[in-house]
């Protein structure tokens, strides 16, 4: 009993902290998780001023992009352009991302094998058109006015091999469900094109926006999460982000947008909208580049990230990956290292 006392005394700052950041456990962090509070609204607060901080931000940042792009991603929740990179950029860059050889990353959800390549200095280095994607003016203004912190998100290679393994537990990214509380950006390049065959994109266009029976429906799942933790069970929560059913969708006046998509097609999205990876028909890949910005949402202003503190970012988000790779394994995940992406 005292040694629990002292560990809740000890663990308090953390969870405080956590609290006015982008923790989002109801599970390990009894703050977040607590049933009265969220009965009194503290989930949904935290929903309606991270949003409130985000839209401000993108108000001082909508000298970045064309006004078409700012309407799009304010109305839609995603930017979608074809063609985004000139022909003969797409093909170097697709020649060279499917001829990578490295620490390619393997783990397994469902009956999906997932490979990443995390893109730091030293692979820009000896990627030259990977390097100019990432220095690309118009991805560089766009993206960094849809995470609304003015700094280069991460990048990674991804490829996505459908139907990969045989699994008991089902794949949880192809539930629709919303990332996080707060607005925070992911984007694809894609480098192959996208059907039925090898599981599209799904988005729910507005989604992203607090509506009144968004709201609704936040105060109902966090009172959920209160009560069962954020484990997944009965398809409805996955380490804080909630699930959302097709009746519920249809409920708040939902139809989601399924992206068919030809190679050499991006699309920057607000995950905090609904979403989710489409089912694969047959046994397939799909490799894109795989940005992701997610900072503090409380942060009124923008993350000062100068370029020349970058390489050490890089390198302390390398051994958060690390970190989450012994996780994984000490939990049973399939997960290894390979030398290339399976095509």
């Amino acid at each position: 009993m005292n040694t629990r006392f002292f560990k809740k005394i000890y663990l308090l700052p953390k969870w405080l902290l956590e609290l006015f950041s982008w923790g989002k456990s109801f599970r390990n962090n009894p703050i977040i998780g607590s049933y009265w509070l969220n009965r009194c609204g503290l989930h949904v607060a935290r929903v309606v001023i991270a949003h409130g901080l985000f839209r401000f931000r993108l108000l001082l940042l909508s000298p970045l992009v064309p006004a078409e792009d700012r309407r799009q991603f304010r109305e839609q929740g995603f930017v979608l352009k074809h063609n985004f990179l000139p022909r003969a950029d797409f093909e170097k860059l697709a020649q060279e991302l499917q001829s990578y050889q490295g620490d390619v990353r393997e783990f397994v959800e469902g009956t999906t094998l997932t490979q990443r390549v995390f893109i730091t200095a030293d692979e820009r280095a000896r990627m030259p058109a990977m390097k100019a994607l990432i220095e690309n003016p118009h991805l560089d203004r766009l993206t960094r006015y849809c995470s609304s912190k003015n700094r280069r998100p991460l990048y990674y290679v991804e490829n996505l091999c459908n139907h990969a393994n045989v699994a008991p537990r089902p794949d949880p990214q192809r539930d629709m469900h919303a990332d996080t509380f707060h607005p925070c950006v992911k984007g694809w390049l894609y480098l192959d094109d996208v059907d039925d065959g090898n599981g599209p994109f799904i988005y729910v266009p507005k989604s992203h926006r607090l509506s009144w029976r968004r709201l609704k429906w936040e105060y109902r799942q966090s009172l959920e999460a209160c009560k069962h933790g954020d484990k997944r069970q009965s398809g409805r929560y996955w380490d804080g982000s909630f699930r959302v059913s097709d009746c519920e969708l249809a409920a708040m006046g939902f139809v989601p947008k399924i992206f068919r998509v030809p190679a050499n097609t991006l699309v920057v999205a607000n995950v905090h909208g609904f979403h989710c990876r489409g089912e694969a028909k047959q046994q397939s890949h799909r490799m894109t580049v795989w940005m992701q910005a997610r900072d503090n949402p409380f942060n009124p202003l923008f993350t000062f990230w100068p370029e020349s503190t970058a390489r050490l970012f890089e390198w302390g988000w390398g051994k958060v990956l690390r970190r989450l790779d012994g996780a994984r394994l000490a939990s049973g995940e399939q997960r290894n290292f390979g030398g290339k992406f399976s095509r």
